[in-house]
């Protein structure tokens, strides 16, 4: 099914003698029977009312003027299959369900063999992202553990980049769905740790996974956490909290996944009026939770023990400072104290490719990490910095991106379509980057632009198009009502041309 659209696939006799017309059925009706069959071996008569509908949404996809012929491939299908979903999922619910099994496994089958292709693992995830949306929870569990290419796949449709940490993460939750459905197998406790400057898409990727997981899962910033001993919030309250995620069962907290963000903090040192490395105490406090034991935890008058053997801890944070860390230990191998032209290039920020290919247990320890916790980390990812591009894509490449939400929304309450301009994106963009904070940025900033359009659009008669352009960004611009008189075809602003 996958090169459905492509020349050659539907036999160039069948198109002019309309084989299979006599039962009102064409050549594109053959080729999706002849590929069910090719999956699954055989059809029953049921199958037959869905392979006409496939068949149909095939149509309308060739018959869509706005669908370039080059466009046209399996997504085109998938997307007007989602749009029968958006009207309704009860009239459209069962042929969907059927039509994305038999997809999945068409693709999955054409796609053994090879290494990586970026074209089925786009239509794995579309049809992971329209599974989980439209159909009901109850058919999703049901199905077989997802592998981690396929929630790569599902990531690669939200996430711009980073494709070393999306597989260090799926092949974690992976590993850790296994060991929930096999508590039978001893497992050693699997701990990841995501380096990468603030808003590379470190939490946005946790954010997705816990889109295709069932299991509970807490976020947390742990850079006030504090050792038992004294007053503030400990170990024992990540855990409370993933109990309270788990609906108060423990045994469904139990196979949970925790994130701790900000965890760089803790391994520069704090110390206290008694001279107490406070930071090094908290560590040794959480090593025992994050190499798997089983903590005292209180909920109210109620005390329980929480087995953490069978969680999920992901780590991470910036760790600013780490290349020079590196720098001194290569420089200390290499016998080259006190040569200053040695690495000098890394001076002014992080080179990517040289932490990636350096970062060990050694350095984490150097930078404050206890031997204890360095040792049991399973996975060590550094994630990149973004670029003015990498900002660009996010606001316009994925799925259920920034720009496309503002959009839906724009629509919904004045019917105008919302368009950026190549500039406009350049100076969000730029904006962003001279933030520091990468893609968390770019939220705050179309809000500040879009705050006063959103809230006088309604209010505007015939609003068919809004343009933003490269002086609307930042500005926040009200919109007005068109002077008497006026003929209602366009509109003019500061901010661009609204027709």
């Amino acid at each position: 099914m996958i090169h459905i659209f492509e020349k050659g696939n539907l036999p160039a006799e069948d198109r002019k003698t309309g084989k299979g017309q006599e039962n009102g059925n064409g050549p594109v009706y053959d080729y999706i029977v002849r590929r069910l069959l090719a999956v699954c071996g055989e059809t029953m008569a049921s199958d037959i009312y869905a392979v006409s509908y496939l068949e149909m949404l095939y149509q309308r996809v060739m018959n869509d003027f706005r669908i370039a012929p080059s466009q046209r491939s399996l997504l085109s299908i998938l997307d007007k299959l989602e749009e029968d979903l958006q009207y309704s999922t009860e009239i459209f619910g069962p042929r969907a369900a059927f039509i994305l099994d038999f997809l999945e496994a068409d693709t999955l089958k054409q796609a053994t063999g090879k290494s990586s292709n970026e074209k089925e693992q786009r239509i794995l995830g579309r049809i992971l992202w329209i599974r989980r949306t439209y159909l009901p929870k109850e058919e999703v569990k049901a199905k077989e553990l997802l592998k981690p290419a396929e929630m790569k796949a599902y990531l690669d449709q939200f996430i711009i980049g980073q494709d070393e940490a999306k597989r260090a993460i799926c092949t974690a939750v992976y590993g850790h769905a296994k060991r929930v459905r096999h508590p039978e197998v001893k497992f050693a406790p699997d701990i990841v740790l995501l380096i990468g400057p603030s808003g590379c898409g470190k939490t946005e990727i946790m954010r997705r996974i816990r889109e295709i997981t069932d299991d509970p899962m807490v976020f947390t910033d742990v850079s006030n956490l504090g050792a038992s001993q004294y007053r503030g919030r400990h170990k024992e309250d990540i855990l409370l909290d993933l109990y309270a995620q788990a609906g108060g069962k423990k045994a469904v907290a139990e196979r949970g996944i925790i994130f701790m963000d900000e965890f760089d903090k803790l391994l520069l040192p704090a110390i206290s009026e008694r001279g107490i490395n406070m930071h090094d105490d908290v560590q040794s406090q959480l090593l025992t939770m994050l190499e798997g034991s089983e903590v005292e935890l209180k909920d109210g008058r109620q005390s329980f023990l929480l087995d953490t053997s069978r969680m999920l801890f992901v780590l991470a944070g910036a760790f600013q400072g780490i290349d020079e860390f590196i720098r001194a230990d290569q420089i200390e191998k290499k016998n080259l104290s006190g040569n200053i032209g040695f690495l000098s290039p890394l001076k002014k920020e992080m080179d990517l490719d040289f932490v990636r290919e350096n970062i060990n247990h050694e350095i984490l320890m150097k930078y404050g990490m206890k031997r204890e916790l360095a040792g049991r980390l399973a996975s060590v990812t550094v994630l990149e910095k973004l670029g003015r591009e990498d900002l660009i894509r996010i606001l316009t490449e994925p799925k259920d991106s920034l720009i496309e939400r503002y959009r839906r929304e724009l629509k919904l309450s004045s019917d105008a379509e919302l368009e950026f301009t190549q500039e406009a994106l350049e100076e969000i963009a730029d904006r962003a980057l001279q933030t520091g904070t990468g893609a968390r940025a770019l939220h705050s900033i179309l809000a500040k632009t879009l705050r006063k359009i959103l809230y006088d659009a309604p209010d505007i008669r015939s609003l068919g198009r809004i343009v933003i352009d490269k002086k609307a960004i930042g500005e926040g611009v009200m919109l007005s009502e068109q002077e008497e008189g006026s003929t209602g075809e366009s509109l003019q602003t500061i901010l661009g041309n609204y027709v």
